[in-house]
């Protein structure tokens, strides 16, 4: 039954749909942190945007802090009262049970255009821990001082829409034991320039924790340095060095070096090209520098910050929950449905979700739905109609969010070229 404080929708409304579900409209919600970007979000939504206020994340999900709204009838409802009003008709019953009752994945366009923190997230068993930890000590859940919003993990997959670059995982021994030797700054941290595995942990581990004055001892002459050699040819965003200025631009202040600077030399620099994909598990350091992509992640909001950030940085606990695996990481492709021309996804060990692709000519149509729980959708571009097996139907355009419940058959038409992206739970 709908509660009375879920506004907006009427009760008479929502039974009938609770009995008959079919799809609905979603209308996402933003997150204007200081590194998003003035334009892609805006320009998707359809939005202007004449201020020049970052649009950094647009939120299409259940998540507490910033739910996404869903209209049944004439009204609105947030998704996550929506989920615990009618869960088992949303998700499905086995979701439903195997999710303990909560939307199980978060989805977002993502669109940064500048760093965002070194961080990594924790697993279940971290996040648990933590979690109850800082409630025994009694920190309210939106206290700054808090790393554990919730007891979950937050695997998450990151599918570029233009050139997207970030930070993943340790170089190789080689290539970070080479690399430090080259500074005259940090070559005294390899003095042979090789590095076994342990020697590398204890090294990050020693970086990490300097104190500021050491840390300030070694990144001041080595900025100073770069930013003399960026002339004659400058640096490229292949570089380390580029990606090292731009962050102390952002986040160094009054003699004070972010010591997140150091994780820029010694974390492979990765370059996403549309279509391409990056899945983070759980321990895996890494920063978004700059692009635009699709993000979908467990619907958890546990975040821990080694610097590059003005939020809260507990590097202790960041070091706490690092698995320091090392070399190139892998760079994930859309893989297509066998016997399809329309819809491909990509394949991760993720069990909250998964993100696939749907691209329709004028004319064409997808036949989805049914065998998966709940699909969440947005599209990117063209125009389209969906149309379920209730004879109910959505018309959706440029920008436009969906969300069809769990065993609900649906065809997708496209009346111009389009593409849209779908979240849903793993068959």
């Amino acid at each position: 039954m709908l509660k009375p404080e879920q506004p907006s929708v009427d009760a008479a409304t929502f039974e009938e749909w609770d009995r008959a579900p079919y799809p609905l409209h979603v209308r996402g919600r933003i997150q204007h942190y200081a590194w998003g970007s003035t334009d892609a979000i805006p320009e998707l939504l359809g939005q202007a945007n004449p201020n020049d206020e970052p649009f950094a994340e647009l939120w299409l999900g259940a998540n507490s802090e910033l739910p996404a709204l869903v209209t049944i009838g004439s009204g609105e409802i947030a998704l996550n009262r929506l989920t615990g009003a009618a869960g088992p008709v949303l998700l499905g019953q086995t979701a439903f049970e195997q999710f303990d009752g909560v939307f199980p994945f978060l989805m977002k366009i993502l669109s940064a255009a500048k760093p965002l923190s070194i961080q990594a997230h924790p697993n279940t068993e971290q996040a648990e821990s933590g979690f109850a930890r800082e409630n025994h000590a009694g920190l309210d859940l939106d206290d700054p001082q808090r790393n554990y919003r919730d007891d979950k993990h937050k695997p998450e997959l990151i599918s570029a829409l233009d050139d997207f670059y970030a930070l993943r995982g340790f170089r190789s021994l080689d290539e970070v034991g080479r690399t430090l030797h080259a500074m005259p700054e940090l070559s005294d941290l390899v003095p042979n320039g090789t590095l076994t595995h342990d020697g590398m942990v204890e090294l990050y581990v020693d970086l990490m924790q300097l104190p500021q004055h050491e840390v300030n001892r070694r990144l001041i002459p080595l900025m100073h340095r770069l930013r003399t050699a960026n002339r004659d040819p400058e640096f490229g965003k292949a570089d380390p060095e580029y990606w090292a200025i731009r962050a102390d631009d952002e986040f160094s202040r009054d003699n004070r070096k972010d010591r997140g600077l150091f994780s820029v030399f010694l974390l492979n620099i990765v370059h996403l090209r549309p279509g391409q994909g990056m899945y983070l598990p759980a321990g895996e350091p890494h920063s978004y520098l700059e692009g635009t992509g699709v993000e979908i992640m467990a619907n958890s909001n546990n975040v821990l910050r080694g610097g590059l950030t003005p939020k809260r940085v507990d590097v202790d606990e960041l070091l706490s929950v690092l698995t320091f695996e090392c070399g190139k990481p892998t760079v994930l492709e859309f893989e297509r449905d066998r016997g399809s021309d329309t819809h491909a996804r990509y394949m991760t060990p993720a069990s909250e979700f998964e993100l696939s692709r749907v691209q329709l000519q004028s004319g064409d149509r997808h036949i989805a739905g049914g065998t998966h729980g709940v699909e969440l959708g947005i599209v990117l571009d063209g125009k389209l109609k969906i149309d379920s097996r209730n004879g109910s139907n959505l018309d959706l355009n440029r920008g436009q969010s969906f969300l069809v419940p769990s065993g609900i058959p649906y065809v997708m038409s496209a009346e111009e070229r389009s593409t849209v992206f779908i979240g849903s739970v793993p068959g």
